[in-house]
């Protein structure tokens, strides 16, 4: 079993660090060090006088998940950053764990004093903290660190995440009442160019913690599923409850198919009063600028109408500029924006040598391999071959097939 990616789905209920902590311990990091790794941080925080940890199997609307249970109790809540960094790297240094799960945890914890800096316009030294100073913020980080290092998932090169549910509705904090998000979590995914999205219910989904470690922990933030062989599923459950989702959180481990997987736009109009003239011009110019893909449909509109719907696959960064070539070169006046993925076959362009009529040309072959490298498929380029059948006046169709028997003799060579 070759393990080679790492997905976080927060899509369905958010994150929080106890969340993440219990989904690690759910997809089987081994419990009793990492409860008895969580309880030596007491140590390093006079403040705390009580830190007990278990954790059990729970049910969320009828999903079965792991929960962190902690019983706290702290006479005084240490606000000093420079202390409670202090704290925090000898905690840290007195635990045996990676390098890579020590710079998790590090860049966790950076995260919340960066992002608390930022918002509130003071230095890092300044910073006042709050719910992010209780010792639970250190246990769902370090807590992590280690049970994330047990299992070797900091070996695996390639940590997605799917978009995160941030909630909605009123949330209070120590500032006062605001929305969801919280000013914390929308500047983290900012910063950290995370995708979120809203619900599933009135209450706080993501907090400042589960965002930080999502954040130092994850390469990429996309919309969907990678096409992925799971072989390991971990489920933490968070302690809202609410009876129309689950309350929990999915990590996933497995293999990543080689399939190569891209982020993609689909543009769509529909267009009725346009001649074909000037549509085919339309299409050959937005070709010409860059467009993956281009294709017309042909429809019925209002009253009857013939009309088409004009259909363009692009790349993100190109979105905006193809919508506008579109509305000026159709006078079309509203584009729907389709954001979406697409598997592709691994594949490169071979320039070849080809004789023709005892002449040597050179001429692009797109070839499509398979995962294991083996040649599946390929195809001369259209506009070459074009240009030298014009230029040796030959029959395009014997041109294509004389060079096609060329190139098989070259690739079984």
């Amino acid at each position: 079993m070759s393990n080679n990616i790492l997905v976080i789905d927060p899509s369905v209920a958010g994150i929080s660090g106890d969340m993440l902590l219990s989904a690690s311990i759910d997809l089987g990091a081994n419990e009793e060090s990492t409860i008895q790794t969580i309880l030596s941080i007491k140590n390093y925080f006079t403040g705390c006088k009580k830190l007990e940890v278990n954790f059990s199997n729970v049910i969320k609307n009828g999903f079965r998940a792991k929960k962190i249970n902690m019983e706290i109790e702290e006479t005084t809540i240490n606000h000093n950053v420079t202390t409670l960094t202090r704290n925090f790297n000898e905690c840290l240094s007195s635990i045996t764990i990676s390098s890579k799960a020590r710079e998790f945890a590090e860049n966790s914890f950076r995260k919340l004093i960066d992002v608390e800096s930022f918002i509130h316009g003071v230095k890092n030294e300044d910073v006042h903290l709050h719910e992010t100073a209780s010792i639970d913020t250190f246990v769902d980080i370090i807590g992590t660190a280690f049970a994330m290092d047990n299992l070797k998932l900091f070996d695996i090169n390639e940590i997605i995440t799917t978009p995160v549910a941030i909630g909605r509705g009123d949330i209070k904090f120590s500032h006062g009442n605001f929305t969801a998000p919280s000013p914390a979590v929308l500047e983290l995914a900012k910063e950290n160019q995370l995708l979120i999205k809203g619900g599933p219910s009135n209450y706080e989904a993501a907090t400042p913690t589960g965002i930080a470690m999502l954040a130092a922990l994850t390469n990429k933030s996309q919309e969907s599923y990678p096409v992925i062989k799971p072989n390991l599923i971990g489920i933490g459950a968070g302690t809202y409850s609410a009876k129309e989702f689950p309350n929990i959180l999915r990590i996933i481990i497995g293999e990543k198919s080689k399939l190569i997987q891209e982020q993609i736009v689909m543009l769509e109009t529909n267009i009725d009063d346009i001649t074909g003239e000037e549509l085919a011009y339309a299409i050959d110019k937005i070709n010409a600028e860059g467009a993956l893909d281009v294709s017309v449909l042909p429809i019925y509109g209002k009253k009857g109408r013939p009309a088409y719907i004009l259909r363009v696959i692009t790349n993100h960064n190109m979105k905006e500029y193809i919508s506008n070539l579109i509305m000026q070169e159709t006078g079309t006046l509203g584009i729907r924006i389709i954001p979406t993925s697409r598997y592709i076959q691994n594949r490169e362009i071979i320039n070849v040598n080809i004789e023709i009529k005892n002449n040597i040309e050179k001429l692009d072959i797109k070839v499509v391999k398979s995962e294991s490298g083996d040649i599946i498929s390929f195809k001369p380029e259209f506009e070459q071959m074009k240009k030298l059948a014009l230029g040796y006046s030959m029959n395009f169709r014997e041109l294509n097939q004389d060079i096609r028997n060329q190139v098989k003799k070259l690739f079984s060579s």
